[in-house]
């Protein structure tokens, strides 16, 4: 585990529209199947997005981001290094709707390329 930044930021979760879905209705996210056999959900800063939706979404048009404050997290929140893709956020636990907010679909243009909702300007923070 890496130490966190010493400055809150933005990190950000892709859902599925369906994982999303079923958070509303129970008022909990529990992440993907993915994140619930890993022990974690799975999340990214800002400059890890595209990547992460390249390498685990290519194609993918039901998807959702959702973006939650690194600080308002506290303690479950880890920063793992991945062996050969860097530093990535991971929570520990069951994210409650009240952390998160969704900026919008994420959606594919004419060439199948992820069109993603604004995150909003980069933060200038290194891990």
């Amino acid at each position: 585990m890496t130490q966190a930044p010493r400055v809150a930021l933005p990190i950000y979760h892709i859902a599925t529209t369906a994982d999303w879905r079923q958070a509303e209705a129970e008022g909990r996210y529990h992440g993907s199947a993915l994140c619930r056999a890993g022990g974690f959900i799975h999340m990214s800063t800002h400059a890890q997005v595209p990547a992460t939706l390249a390498r685990f979404f290519e194609g993918r048009d039901d998807l959702v981001l959702i973006t939650a404050d690194s600080a308002a997290l506290g303690a479950a929140l880890h920063w793992d290094e991945v062996p050969g893709a860097g530093t990535f956020p991971h929570y520990y636990g069951v994210l409650e709707l009240a952390q998160l907010r969704v900026l919008g679909a994420i959606t594919l243009d004419a060439d199948g390329r992820h069109r993603l909702p604004d995150l909003g300007p980069a933060p200038e923070v290194s891990l």
